[in-house]
């Protein structure tokens, strides 16, 4: 679940004029939204606490932990520099970002936020200063199948 792609993210393609005429909800300064009830920068600690043990811990990098929480549907990537420095969903049940969930439709998404801030292929960012969303597209391009939200590296 816990993919490079996030840094080299890419747009969700074209779609209906009408489709896209939402907004991203954020704008630079804006706090991040909660993702499954967890706020970016939570300490190990406040996530024990939160949401328990996980059922899975990788090892990510020198630093980096990847804790899968299966019962909750939310994975995260938690370091000790950051704290939750991206938080998953893994189920459409888990929760939605800004009202957008697994499952949704591309042109669901593009109707409620517009066109992404940069992407490349079925992947897509909405950037809002220094957190993102991250969205990635089934092979078809049609159904939203990996959702998070982190913080954006090299923010302004």
């Amino acid at each position: 679940m816990f993919k490079t792609t996030f840094i080299s993210l890419a747009i969700l393609g074209a779609a209906s004029a009408q489709a896209q005429q939402g907004t991203f909800p954020w704008k630079a300064g804006d706090s991040p939204p909660l993702v499954g009830g967890i706020r970016l920068g939570l300490s190990r600690a406040a996530l024990d606490s939160l949401l328990g043990r996980p059922d899975k811990v990788e090892q990510m990098g020198q630093d980096g932990l990847g804790l899968t929480y299966t019962k909750r549907g939310i994975s995260i990537v938690y370091t000790p520099l950051d704290g939750a420095a991206i938080v998953y969903l893994l189920r459409r049940d888990a929760g939605d970002v800004g009202g957008v969930r697994l499952g949704d439709t591309k042109d669901q998404v593009l109707g409620r936020w517009g066109k992404p801030s940069t992407g490349e292929g079925m992947n897509a960012l909405y950037i809002a200063g220094k957190w993102v969303v991250v969205i990635t597209l089934d092979s078809t391009g049609t159904r939203v199948v990996q959702l998070g939200l982190g913080r954006a590296a090299d923010a302004e």
